[in-house]
């Protein structure tokens, strides 16, 4: 019998604004890594939901010194988050490419 690769399972994060009235919710399908830009987005909190090794970043393109809060993670106050990395655990992440929005305004 010869093995069969099962594809990952897809990698989200959500996050929410200060009150939590607006939130918005990425995913991943590809075993990849991916730079999201939060410098014009307002941060309340940040929750992984099986988003893999989720790191959060000062800097607006996931450079520098980070913290992780792993696959089902859950980050409060994370007003000082302005980009974060999630989804496969390679070496390469992909993004921001100077693509910075107000999440909560993308529909």
């Amino acid at each position: 019998m010869t093995p069969v690769a099962l594809a990952a399972s897809p990698y989200f994060v959500e996050i929410r604004n200060n009150n939590g009235s607006d939130r918005f919710r990425f995913n991943i399908v590809y075993e990849i890594r991916e730079c999201i830009c939060l410098n014009n987005t307002q941060t309340g909190s940040i929750v992984g939901d099986n988003g893999g090794t989720i790191k959060l970043y000062s800097t607006s393109d996931c450079t520098g010194r980070y913290k992780t809060i792993g696959n089902n993670g859950k980050e409060f106050g994370a007003q000082w988050v302005n980009s974060f990395s999630f989804g496969a655990l390679v070496k390469h992440t992909s993004g921001p490419d100077d693509y910075c929005p107000n999440w909560y305004t993308i529909n």
